[in-house]
């Protein structure tokens, strides 16, 4: 049993418990904050300007990791690389996102950077954890009052603004949902009036927009060519790799040309042609068959069929 708790577009929040809400604001907010076993978890943020997350803020048993609105990660204020391990988390690409993954809580939080700022935020509890939680995720067990929850959850009111939320007069939300009543069924005028608070003001800010479609799009796991009503491009994948909606989590590689997955593994993601792996022993990211993959010794890679000579050794 998992709870997530997600906050995407320019303000959507949905629940531990599955409650649905609008917030407009520039302020830092906790998200959830909560203690598990004697280790504290405390993750916080902040909206920019253009509606998207500007940081991003994990502290976890006082390890701080800052994930900054072009995806730049800091750990303990140094800039990291992915993947990246320590001893109470692992940080690495997950499908076109990036997920961490703690080692001392059961907590996994997966984010999408866009370049100009992080459009979606997944956090991920992997067992019920209720006691003494805080923050707009509010608690799995309780209906939390969302006036109380955002009073309660802001870290700071100086320069920054809470707005009151207003909608768009556009109809591309009514057209977008059109295709989705039967999933969504009772909850479709919830959700247009989501849409419509999400995109007033950023109606010319796709990655806006688009975070909201997506969400909706892969919940409902529609083949339905959401991306066409609503102008929102597809992932540009780098080099011989190509974009699926909906795959593994993890490209195989020369390196690991089977890696383990399950179904929660699912999401977009860059992958390789049928039948070839990522060459990850070389720059760039073509595409190999996995006989045409270069071999490696002593921190060199050697082409099929090519031969390495050496004097033997006593």
């Amino acid at each position: 049993m998992e709870d997530v708790c997600k906050t995407f577009g320019s303000g959507v929040v949905q629940m531990f418990n599955g409650t649905v809400f609008y917030i407009r604001s520039t302020c830092p907010f906790t998200l959830t904050r909560f203690t598990h076993n004697r280790v504290d978890c405390d993750i916080t943020m902040r909206r920019g300007e253009n509606g998207l997350l500007e940081y991003i803020e994990i502290n976890v048993n006082k390890i701080q990791t800052r994930i900054l609105y072009n995806g730049t990660i800091f750990v303990e204020q140094r800039m990291v690389s992915l993947p990246y391990d320590h001893t109470y988390q692992h940080v690495f690409q997950y499908g076109i996102n990036t997920k961490l993954r703690s080692t001392v809580l059961p907590l996994s939080v997966i984010w999408s950077s866009v370049g100009v700022g992080i459009d979606s935020l997944w956090v991920k509890l992997e067992q019920e954890l209720v006691l003494g939680m805080t923050g707009l995720c509010g608690r799995p067990d309780i209906p939390d009052d969302r006036q109380r929850l955002i009073a309660e959850s802001v870290l700071s009111e100086d320069g920054c603004q809470t707005m009151d939320s207003l909608r768009t007069k556009s109809t591309v939300c009514q057209k977008f949902f059109s295709n989705y009543i039967e999933c969504l069924q009772a909850n479709t005028s919830k959700y247009i009036t989501l849409c419509k608070e999400n995109i007033y003001g950023y109606e010319k800010e796709h990655y806006v927009g688009c975070a909201f479609y997506k969400e909706i799009a892969h919940r409902c796991q529609t083949s339905y060519a959401w991306r066409t009503l609503t102008h929102c491009p597809e992932f540009s994948c780098p080099g011989e790799l190509h974009f699926e909606e909906q795959g593994d989590a993890f490209v195989p590689t020369c390196s690991n040309p089977a890696p383990r997955t399950n179904d929660q593994d699912i999401t977009s993601t860059c992958v390789c042609p049928q039948g070839e792996v990522l060459n990850d022993r070389a720059e760039g990211h073509d595409c190999v068959s996995v006989s045409a993959c270069p071999c490696v010794y002593a921190e060199r890679n050697y082409a099929p069929r090519e031969e390495r000579r050496t004097k033997c050794q006593t």
